[in-house]
């Protein structure tokens, strides 16, 4: 049984997904899943740090917008996301919650 990765993991369009079984092609989803979320979440942890420390005028950039434009090669639009997504994010409580201490007071 073989355990592919998303680095080994064989090219689209050629010969090797038809070729996998079953149960390798479902741990294949799953582990390029895990990987996937793991990176996103570097990806937001480095995005926030690089806003917070004002990296982008440091190094010459209009904003945390513009560094990431030009350093990752991506639009405008996708590195505006990129930086709400690593903001972080204030929750308010449910209405649920605030009626159970609300009771409980």
């Amino acid at each position: 049984m073989t355990l592919h990765s998303t680095a080994l993991a064989p090219d689209a369009s050629t010969p090797g997904w038809s070729d996998l079984a079953d149960v390798d092609l479902l741990r294949t989803l799953v582990e390029t899943e895990r990987r996937r979320r793991r990176l996103d979440a570097a990806m937001r942890a480095a995005v926030a740090e690089a806003d917070r420390r004002g990296l982008a005028a440091g190094t010459g950039y209009r904003d945390t917008a513009d560094l990431l434009t030009d350093l990752l090669r991506i639009s405008v639009h996708e590195a505006r996301k990129r930086i709400e997504y690593a903001a972080p994010q204030v929750r308010s409580r449910s209405k649920k919650v605030w009626r159970v201490l609300a009771a409980a007071s």
